[in-house]
């Protein structure tokens, strides 16, 4: 195998290990199903969505709305920063003597992005929480049950009559 293959191959190799370490699991890959929800606003579009079931004043979707903008810059800015580590990362791991400790050193960074990020979702969704009155917030976990159920109710259906056609 040539010295260029060689290369080649332990870059994509070392890509994937690395892709692996930082990105997200094959376990927590099933729950973007459902978790897509962290990188759009978490719980708030829900809330403005059924905004007239809820009752919301202006005042609450605006406090809602610039929650929701606030969280999205930041995780932005977070994604960005942890995008150019990655460059850097890569770049790093193309020399023959790899410098672990800087290697290192960028990969706790970027746990460190991704725990600004989480850190902030979590602010958000308890800020967001809070702009409800308690009544609503019982009136939009009934309203998400009853959306979870339908959602799931409709799932079933759906690998019912796949496997309906499977087997015909």
């Amino acid at each position: 195998m040539s010295r260029k293959k060689i290369l080649m191959a332990t870059a994509w190799f070392l890509s994937v290990c690395l892709i692996s370490f930082t990105g997200i699991s094959r376990a927590s890959a099933h729950m973007e199903h459902h978790g897509m929800m962290m990188m759009h606003g978490g719980p708030i579009p829900f809330y403005l969505m059924n905004q007239e079931r809820l009752g919301l004043t202006k005042e609450q979707v605006t406090k809602l709305v610039k929650l929701k903008e606030n969280f999205m810059k930041t995780a932005i800015m977070e994604h960005a920063r942890i995008r150019v580590l990655h460059m850097d990362i890569m770049e790093d791991m193309m020399h023959r003597k790899i410098d672990t400790g800087d290697v290192k050193k960028d990969m706790d960074k970027i746990l460190a992005h991704k725990k600004m990020i989480m850190h902030g979702y979590l602010d958000m969704i308890s800020r967001a929480h809070m702009v409800l009155t308690a009544r609503q917030y019982e009136k939009v976990k009934s309203l998400w049950r009853e959306m979870m159920m339908m959602h799931h109710g409709m799932m079933g259906h759906h690998h019912d009559m796949m496997e309906h056609h499977t087997h015909m």
